[in-house]
């Protein structure tokens, strides 16, 4: 991993020459740090929650948010800190995969349905109505329908806001790709169609709780279909339609979130306000 030094060093020069939002990303981003003072004596703990820290120290106008993260890297101390880092979006993505333990297993992750649900129900105790996206493959060889049915039920439970849904492909050299009982292209078609279908009635009701809540949205185009209108993403990651001109694009601007357009919400501009309360 990078040093701490060098990560702030970057983004303080990014932000000083415009940009308004640093995405952090990497390969188990949850677990940075660990290998900085591992089997260094006398050195004290550094993990991704001390950089949010130094990050938000960094001045001017500009968010943060998070990139993937494993559900097994996020612990009581990760969560417990997000209450003082006013520049992080609260949006995480964690990956489900599967919200059958069956197939959970087969895929030989390190959780269980049961225990993701509660991660998020700690991240919503010190998080005002955060989003949460996830990926979910489907079709895992041996996936049966009441395998998908728990999947389903533990998307629902979760309350994601947006679900990546992707159809199992055999990789050449993977043990999946040899295993028994593969599914046929039809039926994970299927089964993709109706977790899609619950993703949009997810994000269509994860869109009516945040009507009359504040949201801070990086301005990034002009929705051809709304004259005067301006389109964006929402410290909360959600599509927002708001008054404006050409002039906004890159701009961070404050709104309230006024009603659904289905695939996106409709707000007013309004004063500066933080995005995480």
């Amino acid at each position: 991993s990078r040093t701490p030094d060098e990560i702030v060093g970057e983004i303080a020069g990014l932000v000083a020459g415009g940009y308004k939002e640093i995405i952090l990303t990497g390969i188990h981003l949850g677990h940075y740090g660990v290998e900085l003072t591992r089997g260094r004596s006398g050195r004290a703990p550094f993990r991704l929650w001390h950089l949010i820290e130094r990050l938000n120290e960094i001045p001017g106008d500009w968010r943060l948010r998070l990139s993937s993260l494993e559900a097994a890297e996020v612990g009581p101390d990760f969560i417990r800190s997000l209450q003082g880092f006013e520049r992080l979006c609260p949006h995480f993505h964690l990956c489900l995969q599967s919200g059958s333990d069956r197939v959970l297993y087969q895929m030989k992750r390190r959780y269980r349905s049961g225990r993701f649900l509660e991660k998020l129900d700690m991240l919503r105790e010190v998080c005002h109505e955060p989003a949460f996206s996830t990926d979910v493959i489907v079709g895992f060889p041996g996936e049966t329908e009441a395998d998908f049915q728990e999947t389903l039920a533990t998307c629902e439970a979760a309350g994601f806001m947006k679900i990546h849904v992707f159809p199992f492909s055999p990789r050449k050299g993977t043990p999946a790709a040899g295993f028994p009982q593969q599914i046929a292209a039809a039926e994970k078609k299927e089964r993709c169609q109706r977790l899609s279908e619950l993703e949009a009635r997810l994000a269509a009701r994860y869109h009516s709780r945040l009507i009359g809540e504040p949201l801070q949205v990086l301005v990034e185009a002009r929705p051809a279909s709304r004259p005067g209108y301006v389109l964006g993403t929402a410290c909360r990651y959600v599509p927002v339609e708001l008054p404006g001109t050409e002039g906004d694009i890159g701009e961070l601007v404050d709104v309230q979130a006024e009603y659904s357009l289905g695939s996106a919400v409709s707000a007013a501009r309004r004063e500066l306000s933080p995005c995480l309360r």
